[in-house]
């Protein structure tokens, strides 16, 4: 058979024809896409997870007992005025506290508000670092930020207030934007509703400071707070008295200058605040400039003149430590963000090396001491303890290592596992601890439960916010202890006297028969007693009859 008119094809050895040898390559998405979810995660993690757990102190407390009266343009503690709690704040914990059973006021009421304030406040910052191209700065602000003790504490008794700095922190992005306009002025209006006139003199401040023509006074800026203001004013003079709008506008004037602040703005942005500290270094400041970051340096800035004019004005300390705090972290963010590139000059990164030993050295001790404690002294701890004590000797393991190759990459990596291990021990057993020995929530809920839901309880002198809070009930000071009986009804009334109130009972005011005795944590003993008469219930049923004293 002839094969003459058959063509064969001549094949390419080179050409493969497996499928399994196709190399497949993914794509990552753009960081722009993911560097906003992963921060509200951190936040999530951070700041609200275990947000409402502790239970409120004095400043908080003031918060939660105006709240839950009538919503007014100041709130109401003890019947009376208070100049330092100012509506905005109130509304917020009034709405929670709506969704709460009656009698059985929550920590969150008051927290809650305040964690998600930290929370935005913080998203503002980094959002502004993201559309700047800063990705991996906008991360490390997050741990800085949300991992802060001013963050995991997130409490007034600490000397913040994050709903008055949230809307200062985004009337200043704002104007860092060079956007002078309706949005601005209607944050600066709420910054006002929130904390008064303080808030205002900061945003003044830093204007002048910026010193930008797009960021300068405009009838739009300064419009919103005026009507705010006026509208504010007149309210106060309408509800209560030309007195109290007075006392309220004079209060910040009252207080003393805070020469401490500086030292309290550091605290409270441990454990990375060290950091910022590189940035007296002029090498530094050069390449942040260099690299496009002069955001960190306006921050910077407005961080450094909040801390002076908090310090040296009176009253303005509280909204200042909060936009300080912002300075402070954005600076430490920087700095790490430097040393992670691998930009630093050799001056400055043997005082970043440092820096990070010094930290690490301190936290062993922190963390060696505590897990011993938790673990062998407080068995109830010991699974937090085992948890922290790992992690710590982790973070060890890597700053020995980053020492040994000089790797500055590393040592970001242990300080960030840090910011971990301190929201760990915040959450596991500072907030459990300070509940339990120091706060006043277990002394008010034993009072609490000898007295139905919305009795009044009476009393002759202010008593702490915090325990009143903890009670749970309503209560009502007394000019006099005659004053007890008015106006007149048969219903047999509460009071919660000390030891030697009671003994010293007036014989001609209405008889008291003694129901309990507490000891507070220092031994004192605190009197609930109530008068003769007939005990109803919320419904109006009657409860029970109380004979006069004998």
């Amino acid at each position: 058979m002839a094969i003459d008119g058959i063509q064969t094809t001549r094949v390419d050895g080179s050409r493969k024809l497996r499928a399994d040898e196709a190399r497949v390559v993914l794509r990552l998405p753009d960081p722009v896409a993911w560097c906003g979810p992963v921060l509200v995660a951190l936040g999530l993690c951070f700041v609200l997870f275990g947000g409402a757990d502790s239970d409120l102190r004095s400043a908080d407390a003031r918060i939660g007992l105006a709240a839950s009266t009538a919503f007014s343009p100041l709130g109401q503690v003890f019947g009376q005025w208070q100049p330092d709690v100012w509506p905005l704040r109130v509304a917020l914990s009034r709405l929670l506290f709506f969704t709460q059973e009656p009698g059985r006021p929550e920590s969150g009421t008051v927290l809650w508000p305040s964690a998600v304030a930290g929370m935005v406040a913080g998203w503002i910052v980094a959002r502004r670092l993201i559309e700047a191209g800063k990705i991996r700065m906008s991360l490390i602000f997050g741990f800085a930020w949300f991992g802060s003790v001013a963050m995991l504490d997130h409490s007034s008794s600490a000397g913040l207030d994050l709903v008055t700095g949230l809307a200062t922190i985004a009337a200043i992005d704002r104007l860092l934007n060079g956007a002078s306009d309706w949005k601005t002025g209607i944050w600066a209006a709420l910054a006002f509703l929130s904390g008064g006139w303080p808030p205002l003199v900061l945003l003044v401040m830093a204007i002048l400071v910026l010193g930008r023509r797009e960021a300068d006074f405009s009838y739009r800026l300064i419009l919103p707070p005026v009507i705010a203001s006026s509208a504010w004013l007149a309210w106060t003079i309408k509800v209560g008295s030309i007195e109290a709008a007075a006392a309220a506008l004079a209060w910040p004037l009252t207080q003393k200058p805070d020469w401490t602040l500086g030292v309290e703005v550091f605290l409270l942005a441990l454990p990375l605040a060290p950091f910022a500290l590189l940035m007296l270094s002029p090498s530094l400041r050069k390449t942040v400039r260099e690299n496009g970051s002069g955001l960190v340096l306006d921050w910077l800035q407005l961080g450094v003149a909040a801390m002076i004019g908090g310090t040296i004005i009176p009253g303005l300390a509280t909204v200042c430590r909060t936009v300080a705090l912002v300075g402070i972290l954005v600076a430490a963010a920087a700095a790490l963000e430097a040393a992670w590139s691998g930009v630093l000059y050799p001056r400055t990164r043997r005082l970043f090396l440092g820096t990070v030993l010094t930290l690490t050295a301190a936290w062993m001790v922190v963390a060696l001491y505590g897990g011993f404690i938790m673990t062998v002294a407080m068995p109830y701890y010991r699974p937090l303890g085992v948890v922290v004590v790992v992690m710590s000797v982790a973070v060890f393991g890597l700053v020995w290592r980053a020492v040994e190759t000089r790797s500055a990459r590393r040592s970001v990596a242990a300080m960030l596992l840090m910011t971990v291990c301190l929201k760990l021990v915040h959450w596991g057993y500072y907030t459990p601890e300070w509940n339990y020995r120091h706060g006043q929530g277990p002394w008010g809920r034993a009072i609490g439960q000898w007295i139905l839901p919305n009795w009044t309880l009476y009393t002759i002198h202010d008593w702490p916010e915090d325990l009143a809070w903890a009670i749970g009930r309503p209560m009502q000071q007394l000019h006099s202890p005659q004053h007890i009986e008015y106006p007149v009804t048969p219903e047999s009334r509460h009071a919660l006297l000390l030891e030697s109130e009671f003994d010293n009972w007036p014989a001609n005011a209405p008889k008291l028969t003694k129901v309990a005795t507490f000891h507070d944590q220092d031994g004192r003993k605190r009197i609930l007693a109530r008068t003769a008469g007939v005990l109803y219930t919320h419904s109006g049923r009657i409860f029970s009859r109380v004979p006069p004293a004998e």
